[in-house]
């Protein structure tokens, strides 16, 4: 028995030193706190000895570690590279599950350095010519590039969207996304389908609003030979059938035009298309995910949208929140954003100086995350190296010092409206639109509620 228990052990230290071979492990139980530690993770990364953090929270030595979402989500982030101390390594996050509890999170290094990585590619793919070549081509064919793990944040309000859509991939129905612009519905769209039944099918990106009203119908269901002036020979397939067994995301699907919708209401109900000047159907097995940065349900009382198209579209919904109502993100973003940018372009920016976080931390975000990673990228090549400082944000204090500006020649009322109606639209979008709630947590009646929707036109 006790010669048993020596080779268990044995093992156990021969498991240890090979994962330490690779590159480190890092397990955190389910309160965060660190179960084991590698020599070298523990070196690279938190910057003591492993005895050091044996017990400790992972939370003291790396508050904004992606590892901590795992824990909360249960969701697997594969292939992250970890930049540190000029050290990259490429990194898997796994759950840890025993009979479907979820117990802890490792991390686990797959590559101690992304060169390892790009040699590994080389010997799949062969050149670095032929690695390019495919990388191209299956963005061409197949068109989804970014996974849940590219939708960063470690807020409430982030992971609520990412489990819901997570949760909503695995089934076939249709998918409307509901969020403002540059909150990243398109990223949502792509990560529903790579973990979606139809991932191994092409995922096709139609702009609704950027096609011209008398193109609309042949661009999306096509168009037979000779069906108008000027037609290709042989007709030309629409994006419907280019998505054939996968998934077609249908952005800004509000401004479709009404004819549009009763045909696009069709081929939902029926799951089949016909081309434009053609006389026979084409059956569809595919996805349907749509996205608004509309309230549909105010276009349905004014005319302007189909009302039984919209609860075609929304058997799913999520609700993806604004950048202003995660502000805990900013620096998770930032230094996500600050990372990417010097990879791309050469710059040697190591983070945000405090002052500068300050100011990012007080800017509204009209252009949620689209609009901070710009910001980023602008701030990026004024600093070129070091720390980003608020100089380097001009952009954003000069919109901030604006804001005093606004104050000037308003009446105690207007400004009382305009805080008045922030906080109405803030506890809507905190309660996924639901009123009852909302009227709760500003605390006023209903009555009161509906007036000051009317009066601020937020019906």
């Amino acid at each position: 028995m006790n010669d048993g228990m020596t080779d268990n052990r044995k093992v156990m230290n021969w498991i240890t030193h090979a994962l330490d071979a690779l590159g480190g492990v890092l397990i955190i139980d389910n309160d965060a706190r660190i179960v084991y530690i590698s020599v070298r993770y523990a070196e690279y990364l938190l910057g003591v000895a492993a005895e050091e953090a044996m017990g400790k929270p992972l939370q003291h030595f790396l508050p904004q570690s992606e590892l901590l979402t795992v824990l909360r989500t249960g969701i697997p982030q594969q292939g992250q590279v970890l930049a540190v101390e000029g050290h990259s390594l490429v990194v898997s996050m796994i759950p840890v599950v025993e009979t479907g509890r979820l117990m802890g999170a490792m991390a686990v290094t797959i590559f101690s350095r992304v060169d390892d990585a790009r040699e590994f590619a080389r010997r799949i793919l062969g050149t670095d010519e032929q690695l390019d070549y495919y990388k191209e081509e299956v963005k061409r064919l197949w068109g989804a590039k970014y996974s849940f793990d590219s939708i960063r944040g470690n807020s409430l309000a982030i992971i609520e969207a990412k489990r819901r859509a997570w949760d909503i991939a695995t089934t076939h129905s249709p998918v409307l996304l509901i969020g403002d612009t540059g909150t990243g519905k398109e990223l949502f769209a792509h990560a529903i389908h790579l973990d979606s039944p139809y991932r191994d099918g092409p995922f096709i990106s139609v702009n609704c609003a950027g096609i011209p009203d008398n193109l609309v119908e042949s661009e999306l269901f096509g168009y037979a030979d000779g069906a108008f002036t000027g037609a290709k020979r042989g007709g030309k397939p629409g994006k419907f059938e280019l998505a054939q067994n996968g998934t077609i995301f249908l952005d800004e699907v509000g401004e479709l035009p009404l004819h549009v919708q009763a045909v696009l209401l069709r081929v939902l109900q029926e799951k089949e298309i016909e081309r434009v000047g053609g006389t026979s159907l084409i059956p569809l097995k595919l996805r349907v995910i749509s996205a608004s940065n509309a309230d549909l349900e105010i276009r349905v009382r004014q005319g302007t949208f189909r009302e039984d198209l919209y609860y075609r579209l929304n058997v799913f919904s999520v609700r993806i929140p604004p950048l202003r109502s995660r502000m805990e993100d900013i620096p998770a973003l930032g230094h996500y954003f600050i990372s990417r940018f010097n990879q791309e372009v050469g710059t040697a920016v190591t983070g945000l100086s405090s002052n500068a976080l300050e100011v990012l931390m007080s800017y509204h975000w009209p252009g949620n995350v689209r609009e901070l990673k710009s910001t980023i990228e602008r701030a990026c090549l004024e600093a070129k190296m070091g720390l980003i400082r608020p100089e380097n944000l001009y952009y954003i204090t000069d919109r901030l010092g604006h804001q005093g500006d606004d104050l000037k020649g308003q009446s105690l009322k207007q400004i009382t409206d305009q805080a008045q109606k922030a906080a109405i639209i803030k506890a809507l979008e905190m309660t996924g639109g639901n009123r009852k709630l909302a009227c709760e947590i500003l605390k006023v009646n209903r009555t009161t509620f509906y007036a000051k929707l009317k009066e601020f036109g937020l019906q």
